[in-house]
């Protein structure tokens, strides 16, 4: 996984193997994350089953997220669409890329390009945002965190965030992880204790 202090691009986690922890099924595949794009709040997880059926995860049956698989509670944690309170809300993949974003005083500011995530104990979403093809081939980018959203259309093609993302958004990954999360750890020397078997 490409990182930067623990910042992912959800496409890391999307093809994830999905278990249940209770049983040890594989229930799927990560398909999606759902999110609530007008507050950056991490709902839960889209599941691809093996029947090719989608199934929705809520936030709290998530048990984890390991590095060769996610862990559900259980079997029944991962429920059919039509009966799931998550059924509404966007998928941050499928939905949310493509999306204009526009301050909160009009002023557009570009296109999610892509989605973040950072996976803690309270899960944080970042933008990526650019306004032109030449920003693409440039690499211009702007990056601010999801929870600046105030508004997604119900047609989803237009988010509407709060002025400081254009003002306070970051040109740079890094230096939105650094800002939000503080400078990144410095790793000490590395001590090896070796012991003599008698």
């Amino acid at each position: 996984m490409a990182s930067t202090d623990g910042i992912n691009p959800i496409d890391t986690l999307i093809g994830s193997n999905v278990l249940s922890r209770s049983t040890a099924n594989k229930l799927g595949r990560v398909h999606d994350l759902i999110i609530d794009a007008a507050g950056g709040e991490f709902l839960g997880l889209a599941v691809r089953g093996a029947d090719e059926g989608l199934r929705l995860v809520e936030r709290g049956e998530i048990y984890s997220f390991g590095p060769d698989a996610v862990m559900l509670n259980a079997d029944e944690s991962a429920v059919v669409v039509e009966d799931s309170p998550l059924k509404a809300s966007p998928l941050a993949k499928l939905n949310l890329t493509g999306v204009n974003v526009v301050t909160e005083g009009g002023r557009l500011l570009g296109q999610i390009t892509k989605v973040y995530i950072h996976l803690a104990e309270t899960p944080l979403f970042i933008y990526e945002v650019r306004s032109s093809v030449l920003d693409r081939l440039l690499g211009h980018s702007l990056y601010f965190p999801a929870s600046l959203g105030v508004a997604l259309s119900e047609d989803l093609t237009r988010l509407v965030v709060a002025e400081e993302a254009g003002e306070k958004g970051d040109n740079n990954l890094d230096a939105l992880a650094s800002r939000l999360f503080g400078p990144p750890k410095e790793e000490g020397p590395i001590v090896v204790v070796r012991s003599r078997g008698y």
